[in-house]
């Protein structure tokens, strides 16, 4: 894997490359300040072959979800300048709501992330995620993808 720099804020680079029979289908806005967490994410969202861009804090996000228009936004709920929850509902805000899945991740507890769930319906968030995703929670994801924007 790629050595992380710490002022890193564009895109991650991947070292592994997506199967070859998949191609780049769907948009996903990846918000991880954690820059080795971040990393390895995106190759993980690569090799089932979708297209990513990561942000590092939630500004860059709301600046990123304009210009890339992501069909899902997978963001940390702790980020430098703002949390994941403000993140969405600024997205929410600005954004077709009907064609953009926003998940928040979190390292808490489950029991402590279905708390924060039952207080924040309303601010747009799609689904609560435990980190670090997994393999089997990502191949979830793909076919509300597929719904939201077929290809």
């Amino acid at each position: 894997m790629n050595e992380a720099r710490p002022d890193q804020t564009a895109e991650v680079t991947s070292t592994a490359s997506a199967p070859v029979s998949r191609s780049a289908r769907h948009r996903v806005l990846l918000v991880e300040d954690h820059a080795a967490l971040a990393e390895a994410t995106a190759e993980l969202l690569r090799f089932h072959g979708l297209e990513v861009r990561v942000a590092t804090t939630g500004g860059d996000a709301l600046a990123m979800t304009k210009a890339f228009d992501p069909v899902l936004i997978l963001c940390d709920m702790m980020l430098p300048d703002m949390s994941g929850l403000d993140v969405a509902l600024a997205v929410r805000a600005t954004h077709d709501s009907n064609d953009v899945l926003i998940a928040v991740c979190s390292a808490m507890r489950a029991d402590d992330l279905r708390e924060i769930e039952r207080h924040t319906k309303t601010r747009g968030i799609d689904l609560f995620l435990s980190k670090p995703l997994t393999n089997e929670t990502l191949i979830g994801l793909l076919p509300r993808l597929e719904a939201l924007r077929p290809c």
